[in-house]
């Protein structure tokens, strides 16, 4: 392909092709992770709710809880088909009981109910931090139960733990976290790798695209004393061209330009970003010096380009309005 000895358009093109590079790597390495993940994909154990409780507030981890009894239904959440139940595990070498909360569906309590001390049932779940309204249903349904008003939310810890047992959620293996993250992460790639193969094939087609009198034309006017190479703007201005290398190397002649204006980005009324917009007379706009931040040198380098573009501009309409944006239809010529 035509090679521009200019060392920045090297560059820009380096930045371009490493985009590809960087999603391909993104992608080689999620994949390795998915493997690996599926290789060592193992069922997580669950662990008796008792002795997690002991250890202290550990949510999201799988456990279990041998039912003694029928559960005892105490509250639920409207629209919610799971239901919240005191549930009680004996320990038959402590000759103890303890109690517990469990949220399953009805579906799940069936299976329940003929739970007794010497025939228990294990049931198995997602441990869930106890929010403060369902602690307070549970001390009022104890209290209930024992016919007492002693029991305050203040001893909820003590008697049912910091968590709950949620039979209808599933607690996901270190594997299966690990293939969450190497999906969205090779997605990411994918999403990279897709946008840096075609800007690098844009690339080299606009290049191979300029006749010989172009690329000499556009060669020597980068070499010029007189060009300017904007760095963070990705923007070449030269005397009769501007070089834009945003997503790709566009040669725009300030002769074909026949509207240019400002676009900000705006987040909760602060500018977070703006670049220039410009029409061309075949109707095609192009994005030139995309800069983000607020600093006074981006603002210095931005309103510097801006000015330079609209001083070669003379066939241009400047600004945006509703004016231009009807005048410009007529400045549009038809292929």
């Amino acid at each position: 392909m035509k090679k521009f000895k200019n060392e920045n358009v090297s560059k820009e093109y380096n930045k371009t092709k490493n985009i590809l590079y960087i999603g391909l790597f993104i992608v080689v390495l999620a994949i390795i992770f998915i493997v690996y993940a599926a290789l060592k994909d193992e069922e997580k154990e669950a662990v008796s709710l008792l002795e997690m409780n002991m250890t202290g507030d550990v949510s999201g981890e799988k456990a279990y809880i041998d039912i003694a009894t029928e559960p005892v239904n105490f509250a639920y959440y409207e629209g919610d088909a799971a239901e919240f139940y005191l549930v009680y595990e004996w320990n038959e070498e402590k000759e103890e009981s303890y109690l517990f909360v469990a949220k399953m569906s009805d579906e799940n309590y069936e299976k329940l109910v003929s739970a007794t001390e010497k025939n228990p049932i294990r049931i198995t779940g997602t441990t869930v931090t106890v929010p403060s309204d369902i602690k307070q249903l549970a001390i009022d349904a104890l209290n209930e139960i024992n016919e007492t008003d002693e029991f305050t939310i203040s001893d909820f810890d003590n008697y049912f733990g910091t968590v709950y047992l949620d039979l209808e959620k599933t607690a996901m293996s270190t594997s299966e976290v690990i293939i969450v993250f190497a999906v969205i992460g090779g997605l990411v790639g994918l999403i990279l790798m897709i946008a840096g193969g075609i800007n690098t094939h844009r690339f080299q087609k606009n290049i191979k695209n300029l006749n010989e009198e172009e690329f000499a034309k556009i060669e020597a006017e980068m070499e010029d004393k007189d060009a300017f190479y904007y760095k963070n703007a990705r923007t070449y201005l030269t005397k009769n061209y501007i070089i834009n290398f945003n997503g790709a190397f566009t040669a725009i002649p300030y002769q074909n330009i026949i509207w240019v204006y400002k676009y900000e980005y705006r987040q909760n009324g602060l500018k977070t970003q703006q670049n220039i917009r410009i029409m061309t007379k075949d109707g095609k706009t192009h994005v030139v010096a995309n800069l983000t931040g607020l600093t006074k040198k981006a603002k210095d380098v931005f309103d510097e380009i801006l000015e330079t573009i609209v001083k070669n501009s003379p066939n241009a309409l400047i600004g945006y309005t509703k004016e231009n944006k009807d005048k410009v239809k007529e400045k549009i010529e038809k292929p």
